[in-house]
């Protein structure tokens, strides 16, 4: 029953993972949650079973090298030139909500992939009664099996080729071959080395993480939304008023709890709903602008508000499919250099989800007050 709970209690780390993937909740708030009833779990654990802290001591001392031998066998991989740490770079910036990685997004990241290391060995010290050689590197084999079923290489942008599979395969090998050795020569490390390994291994990994940063920070796409589930739309980064004001109706009018990401415009579209793209529903259509499209299908209610809006679709019309006709409305070019305006002052020259919410409010405060 013990080691039941000390394995379902390690797999909280990675389930936040997973469930993110399912869009269940935002990363950054299943991995807080999660993380700390593992910890809290876990300490209970140890302080009031005596055979249960001494698997759970042992198993955190594997773990942390285990770790640190998953990530070290990756490093000349990176200097030869392959990103393969910008997962770990994400889980940053997925956790902070982010687009590039920052010094504190990259602690961020760096210690949940620690916690995940150290929770995978936990996990396995619960499951196995007697530690091996064979069913360690079978443990890290599986994890990356199970790993490889789920969309992790999609959300966090690797290929699934020959030369990510070896790369992969390969690292979780080793991360078993250690775990065993940690484990089966655990009796015999120095007092010290405990502490030695809790401090010296963030250390080594935070070397590697300033490292990987320095290289491709700047090069990476851009990082994966918080959340990845129901109610999220990918659209391009470009601040078309057409773009913005079809948003803006959407979130405001039809579908409050929407949320949008941006990508580069003809980047592969790897999570949410396609919005005001070529595949989109949501979209310019014919002679149709993308807000007029919204307008006309999502049967809002006629009141006081729709002329408003249909002065912003005329607008769109002009802007997006006849912007030659432009300057015979004058109305429409000063409302189309508002919004052109409004997206410069608060996102610069790419839209973000980060300043999306003080675009839209003040959209809302220059709609509210009449267009003027």
């Amino acid at each position: 029953m013990a080691r039941t709970l000390l394995f379902s209690l390690a797999s909280f780390s990675v389930a936040s993972l997973l469930l993110y993937f399912l869009g269940i909740a935002s990363f950054v708030t299943l991995a807080i949650a999660l993380l700390l009833i593992e910890i809290a779990g876990i300490a209970y654990l140890s302080a009031t079973n005596a055979q249960m802290k001494s698997l759970i001591i042992p198993g955190i001392w594997a773990g942390l090298i285990a770790t640190f031998a998953y990530d070290l066998v990756r490093v000349p991989i990176v200097q030869s030139g392959v990103p393969v740490f910008k997962a770990i770079s994400y889980f940053g910036t997925t956790l902070l909500g982010v687009d590039r990685p920052t010094a504190a997004s990259e602690f961020a990241g760096w210690a949940y992939h620690l916690s995940n290391g150290v929770s995978f060995a936990l996990m396995y010290v619960a499951l196995v009664p007697k530690p091996g050689l064979i069913t360690a590197v079978l443990w890290g084999l599986l994890l990356e099996g199970i790993m490889l079923l789920t969309p992790y290489a999609e959300v966090f942008g690797y290929q699934r080729d020959a030369r990510f599979l070896s790369i992969t395969i390969g690292s979780h090998a080793v991360f078993g071959l250690v775990l065993w050795l940690g484990l089966k020569y655990w009796p015999a490390v120095p007092k010290y080395a405990f502490a030695a390994a809790a401090l010296g291994v963030p250390a080594a990994l935070a070397g590697m993480s300033w490292d990987f940063s320095s290289r491709y920070a700047q090069k990476i796409p851009p990082s994966p939304p918080p959340y990845v589930g129901a109610g999220l739309y990918t659209t391009w980064s470009v601040p078309e008023p057409d773009r913005i004001l079809a948003l803006w109706v959407t979130q405001k009018f039809v579908e409050p709890t929407a949320r949008f990401h941006f990508i580069e415009p003809f980047e592969k579209l790897r999570f949410g709903k396609p919005f005001d793209v070529p595949e989109a529903e949501v979209r310019r259509h014919g002679l149709k602008s993308a807000t007029q499209y919204v307008l006309e299908t999502r049967k809002l209610n006629k009141d006081d508000r729709l002329a408003k809006l249909e002065r912003l679709a005329r607008m769109t019309n002009f802007t997006e499919v006849s912007p030659w006709m432009l300057a015979s409305d004058p109305e429409a070019g000063r409302l189309a250099e508002t919004v052109r305006n409004l997206a410069a002052n608060h996102c610069g020259k790419s839209l973000s989800a980060r300043c999306l919410p003080q675009l839209t409010a003040a959209i809302d405060k220059w709609y509210d007050g009449g267009l003027e």
